[in-house]
């Protein structure tokens, strides 16, 4: 522990520790940080009753802007004259006067602070008091004139007012509620199980650190606990655009709303168009507000269910950002240092023979001498299941001690090297028990690691692009089968040939990888295309022990993206993981110098996924797809492109007040969408949706076989008509072309689908269903309506597929699943309400490529959308462009 008076010598150091000791100190009254007084007020003062818009050509004004929120200020104008010339008694508000009435009543008002004309720094703490960039040299203020005028601003939105909206409706209250339900659950389960968890992780509340954190007074049932995800974008491909913004998730939220874009809150814009040079300076704004409320004991806030004004902390769980971000969040050295993994475990990285970058191999090289990186091999399973997130913190805190107190920028270095350890994070100055602790807060990224890294990793040493070193040479990678020019392609023309099968509620397919891996391939392409298609499209094509530690690593990262992952997945996917690391190291690096630098953080990262869940929870509720969500939000709207920073952030400051203001007057919400024309709702979430027969048809023999045995399963003797269900039974039918399903997606069919060119088409007709206890794949044929006696059936006819290879599938780890189609065949009925969704069956282009007992022309894969749950959650519902 240093001594108050302590002064670090390392400037970096230094000023890092300024703003921290200024989060130390904060206050609502500071004049460090200043605040609006009319914001300091409501945080002490909060209304104590539900908003109420009496004045009706406000409501009116406020109704039209909402309207319009999309739209220009044009627009608005426009739409306010032709009421007005309809009903001239009505006096609406200009834009300037109903934004400033969203403002008021919203209470969330911005805090703008100067910044460097180059995005370097904010003139904030330490820089507070200076006239140019300590980086660039830029000047602060335009001209040398008496005014002092600013040259360039950034915005931040306070949290705190945010957070009090949520509560100023019963409903918004009663919503908010989750947590503390969630929280007495779990505690009730491991009670009953003797501390043993037996059902599965599915939230953050779930995880180990959290429910250590409640035990030990850290948060209080009226407390409210956030997460803070930070990202940067570029807004332009083709030139020099990054903006950054940093948004707060509030986990006491249910998961079904907390990612939905009106229950997401604003954090701050970082206008580009260069990458911030120190991110603290930018953030420090907004972590200032939290930590005064936090060094108060927390903030005044109205329970509109229970009309009962109290104290609420505001408790910082988890921070979360890609590599470069989180390097900058939690003051590490990044993935090339020494110690590099951002979890601080103990695994000591590698380096060439007078190099100096460092990887993390765990397997000892061949005749290996380095000093400083010669240690034995490391067992990783040992390694990780002895170390806690308490480890970590006790290390962090020993070791940022030697940093901080070097005297000299050599020692520096050397501490910095045999620490990993570049500053202290500006989450320090944070109240330590409002925070889970450093660097334990900071969360893994299971966005960026799976869909770009891993990627970016075995693509390239498959393609024989990766470096080789001079004493190595690519004609001894046996795993470099799509060296070749004509491999890549015809590897490539499998992947397009799987597009027209993919459901359009799959979202954007993979592009031809041979064409398109080069120009901006979105991570959600490479999800569906290395986790998705992967399996069966790398059959042999790579070598099988190759093939066979891909399709373990699949499966272990498929197990731990899920939305709720039993704790026996958890154990599963532990073991594949590791084993595929060990594998990776064995098949590609082979104990070699020259081969070290395969060894990249994405092969080390994903080991620390299980325990992570099991720590925090599922890796995709603290992901960074919620950052990118709101990224591609708010930049839809983006119009001026002159100016697209400041417009940008006059947007997120218009989201942040718009949906403060929806939740204090939930009448501002959009009503929920009416069914369809023709659709009927037959409940649990599930609707028929046209098109449908405008009248009875007959049915092949098998179709009619199929409808009788199910009608007759259901107790009927006799159809609506009065016919008598028997062997002999010829029904006719009015065929329904769709269903929607619970999770948003939507099922077609046969009938119409074949309709149109394979060409034209992303096939929706493949299902999951559940029947008797066990899955089931089928294709379906149409759906049906049927009422006999006064009872109600749901049901769908279908051709279904058989059972998946088996030893294929547990060669692959269960990531390979092919099937042969007994389409018109096998053909059965099943009630609608047991399709679970709806999925991917494709032509199998490599089953065949090797003799099999039971070769078939009619083999299919199987590929199921990943984060099918969590985009229920986000509100997504599937384009119904058919009529």
């Amino acid at each position: 522990m240093q001594s108050p008076n302590f002064v670090p010598r390392i400037d970096d150091i230094r000023i890092a520790y300024n703003f921290i000791n200024e989060l130390k100190s904060a206050s609502l009254n500071s004049k460090v940080e200043p605040l609006d007084e009319t914001l300091v007020q409501q945080i002490h003062s909060p209304p104590q009753t539900t908003l109420q818009i009496t004045d009706p050509d406000d409501r009116l004004s406020l109704d039209l802007y909402l309207a319009t929120t999309h739209s220009s200020e044009d627009t608005y104008t426009e739409a306010c004259a032709a009421v007005s010339r309809r009903f001239p008694e009505c006096k609406l508000l200009s834009y300037y006067r109903v934004k400033k009435l969203v403002e008021q009543l919203s209470g969330v008002s911005p805090i703008v602070r100067d910044m460097c004309i180059s995005s370097c720094i904010g003139y904030t703490g330490p820089y507070v008091g200076l006239s140019h960039c300590p980086h660039c040299g830029e000047a602060r203020y335009k001209g040398q004139g008496r005014k002092k005028v600013s040259r360039k601003q950034f915005t931040t939105i306070p949290l705190s007012p945010q957070l009090q909206a949520i509560w100023r409706t019963p409903e918004g209250a009663a919503s908010m509620d989750y947590r503390r339900a969630c929280t007495k659950a779990i505690f009730e389960e491991l009670e009953r199980n003797d501390g043993v968890k037996v059902s599965p992780y599915k939230d953050f509340f779930d995880g180990s650190d959290y429910l250590q954190a409640v035990v030990d007074g850290k948060i209080a049932d009226d407390d409210m606990v956030v997460l803070l995800s930070i990202d940067g974008a570029q807004l332009y491909r083709n030139k020099a655009s990054d903006c950054w913004m940093y948004i707060w998730v509030v986990l006491d939220h249910h998961p079904s709303n907390r990612y939905k874009v009106r229950h997401v809150l604003l954090g701050g814009v970082i206008p580009g168009p260069n990458k911030p040079k120190n991110l603290d300076s930018f953030v420090f704004t907004g972590l200032y507000h939290v930590a005064a409320v936090q060094r108060m004991g927390g903030m005044h806030v109205w329970n509109a269910a229970e009309k009962r004004l109290f104290t609420s902390n505001i408790f910082v769980a988890l921070g979360s950002a890609d590599g470069p971000a989180m390097a900058c969040l939690n003051g590490f050295v990044g993935h090339h240092g020494r110690v590099h993994c951002r979890f601080y475990c103990p695994l000591i990285g590698r380096h060439k023979p007078g190099g100096t970058h460092y990887y993390p191999a765990r397997f000892k090289p061949n005749n290996f001498a380095v000093v400083g990186c010669d240690h034995d091999d490391v067992d990783i399973q040992n390694l990780l299941a002895a170390f806690t997130s308490k480890d970590a913190e006790k290390s962090y805190n020993r070791n940022l001690s030697r940093v901080v107190a070097s005297r000299t920028k050599t020692e520096y270095l050397a501490q910095r090297l045999e620490t990993g350890i570049v500053k202290p994070s500006i989450f320090s100055g944070l109240r330590k028990d409002s925070i889970l602790g450093i660097p334990g807060m900071f969360a893994g990224d299971c966005m960026h690691l799976p869909a770009l890294n891993i990627t970016d990793l075995y693509i390239p040493l498959w393609r024989g692009a990766f470096d080789c070193d001079p004493t190595d040479s690519k004609t001894t990678w046996d795993w470099a089968v799509l060296k070749s020019a004509s491999a890549w392609k015809a590897h490539g023309q499998d992947v397009v040939a799987a597009t027209p099968y993919i459901p359009g509620s799959f979202d954007r397919p993979p592009r031809n990888p041979a064409e398109k891996i080069s120009s901006g391939y979105k991570a959600w392409e490479f999800l569906l295309y290395f986790f998705g298609l992967g399996p069966c499209l790398f059959y042999n094509l790579l070598p099988t022990p190759y093939w066979e530690q891909y399709c373990k690593l699949v499966r272990g990262i498929r197990l731990l993206l899920q939305e709720e992952i039993l704790p026996g997945e958890v154990r599963e996917a532990n073991r594949l993981i590791t084993e595929a690391s060990d594998a990776f190291e064995n098949l590609y690096v082979q104990r070699r110098t020259d081969r070290l630098h395969f060894v990249r953080a994405s092969v080390h990262a994903p080991s620390h996924m299980p325990y992570e869940t099991v720590r925090i929870g599922p890796g995709i509720i603290y992901s960074q797809w919620t950052m990118e969500r709101i990224i591609g939000f708010l930049g839809m709207d983006i119009r001026l492109h002159s100016n697209a920073f400041a417009n940008l952030t006059n947007i997120a400051l218009a989201r942040a007040q718009i949906n403060a203001l929806m939740a204090m007057f939930p009448d501002f919400q959009p009503k929920m969408v009416t069914l369809p024309r023709g659709a009927v709702d037959i409940g649990n979430g599930y609707q028929l949706r046209r098109a449908r027969d405008t009248t009875a048809r007959s049915v092949t023999t098998l179709e009619g076989k199929a409808i009788s045995k199910y009608l007759c399963e259901c107790g009927f003797s006799e159809d609506e008509d009065g016919t008598v269900i028997n062997e002999n039974y010829e029904p006719l039918v009015t065929r329904w072309a769709r269903v929607s399903l619970p999770n948003g997606q939507i099922a077609r069919s046969r009938w119409k689908e074949d309709l149109k060119s394979i060409s034209n088409l992303r096939t929706a007709r493949n299902v999951k269903l559940q029947l008797s206890g066990k899955t089931h794949f089928a294709e379906v044929h149409f759906y049906l309506y049927k009422k006999i006696g006064g009872i109600e059936k749901h049901f769908a006819v279908g051709s279904f597929y058989g059972d998946p290879h088996q030893g294929l599938l547990q060669q692959s780890s269960g990531t390979y699943y092919t099937v042969e189609h007994f389409r018109d065949i096998d053909v059965r009925a099943f009630d609608i309400k047991c399709i679970l969704s709806v999925v991917m069956m494709a032509p199998d282009p490599r089953y065949n490529t090797v003799p099999q007992n039971s070769s078939c022309d009619s083999r299919w894969y199987l590929m199921e959308r990943p984060g099918l749950k969590m985009a229920a959650c986000l509100g997504w519902q599937e384009d119904d462009e058919d009529t």
